[in-house]
């Protein structure tokens, strides 16, 4: 079984040395991967960055769906994965784009928001892009 946790490292009495010491407890409780929400828009997955010496996967979110970001935080190492849902909400062949060098034909997101307001609103998901 995998089991993941999604955590926001942001705010008071959530800041990064507080959740670290979350995360390490859930790790030493059997947490496979730690998804570490948001980056900062100035450095992606510098808040996940921190996570990675406590020996599982940790993804990184924000804006990772443009390419440059998200090779910046695998390259880095400041992450083991990158979230790119509202990207692939936008364009469901965006990694096949990636992986075969087409990263100019993404239909980008434009962070409208319109595919949140769908989930919350219990709807089918769309994109204003399509």
């Amino acid at each position: 079984m995998l089991l993941l946790y999604r955590h926001t490292p942001v705010g008071p009495g959530y800041g990064i040395e507080e959740s670290l010491a979350l995360a390490k407890a859930l790790v030493e409780a059997g947490v496979d991967v730690l998804d570490l929400s948001p980056s900062s828009i100035e450095t992606p997955g510098d808040r996940a960055a921190p996570f990675t010496s406590l020996g599982v996967p940790v993804i990184a979110v924000n804006e990772l769906d443009r390419v440059d970001r998200a090779v910046e935080v695998l390259r880095e190492g400041r992450a083991s994965l990158v979230a790119v849902g509202r990207g692939l909400i936008a364009d469901p062949e965006w990694a096949n784009k990636v992986r075969e060098g087409r990263s100019d034909e993404i239909v980008s997101c434009i962070y409208c928001d319109a595919c949140h307001d769908d989930l919350r609103a219990g709807v089918p998901v769309g994109c204003s892009q399509w």
